[in-house]
């Protein structure tokens, strides 16, 4: 085949036309895909976050939706000057701007305190110990109080005035009180063990005994002196 003759077929109006047609294709799909693509991400379209703390959620749904923004409740917590269902925090600082559809996670609070189950802490940890697990679950309010026993030994819990056991279910706002050693720890006495008795025999047991022994009035007032026969 010579040149001239493959000239003419690469460049038949048939070629052409298939070539001319699957260009226009192809920029006719990268067109119709970046079109879509900056529907889809809404490109250029911003809302700015409102502050939505302090209101209930049902109006903050109303309100995002208004916007273009949707909410999602990721955590609760308890504020008591605050009512239930709530919005205490929120994932997005208000004023950003952000691209609606964006989702903003809220902190919403809680209609009353959780409540926690109480640790073994009672004969089995000291202050310290039992204080640092007790906030380490949510106790907000801790008291203490002393009776006789170990220095800062915990002996019992109390809740509202009352001995509570482990395992008992209280709220995290209500006080608990822990019951601990002041350091003062005193043994029984009994007045017949005095070692007065024990070590020191009686002034008449002591005259009894020098007398056997054959010391005589004088030697007995030698050894314990003249002044025990007045």
């Amino acid at each position: 085949m010579t040149i001239s003759a493959f000239l003419r077929k690469l460049f038949s109006p048939l070629l052409v036309g298939n070539c001319l047609g699957v260009m226009v294709a192809l920029g006719i799909l990268v067109a119709g895909s970046l079109s879509f693509l900056q529907c889809y991400t809404n490109h250029d379209r911003t809302v700015e976050v409102p502050n939505v703390r302090g209101l209930k959620l049902e109006d903050v749904r109303q309100k995002f939706e208004a916007l273009g923004l949707q909410c999602e409740v990721a955590d609760t917590g308890y504020v008591d000057t605050f009512v239930g269902d709530v919005v205490l925090e929120q994932s997005i600082r208000p004023g950003e701007q952000v691209k609606t559809g964006r989702i903003v996670e809220l902190t919403i609070n809680a209609s009353s305190a959780r409540a926690i189950t109480l640790p073994n802490l009672a004969e089995n940890c000291s202050r310290r110990e039992a204080e640092a697990k007790l906030r380490a679950l949510g106790f907000k309010y801790l008291r203490t109080e002393f009776i006789l026993g170990d220095e800062d030994w915990v002996y019992s819990l109390k809740v509202n005035g009352e001995v509570v056991s482990s395992g008992t279910r209280v709220s995290v706002v209500t006080p608990v009180t822990l019951v601990v050693g002041d350091g003062h720890v005193y043994d029984e006495f009994n007045a017949s063990d005095s070692l007065d008795y024990t070590y020191f025999p009686s002034l008449d047991e002591s005259h009894d005994s020098l007398l056997e022994i054959g010391g005589g009035e004088t030697d007995i007032q030698s050894e314990i002196g003249t002044e025990a026969f007045e």
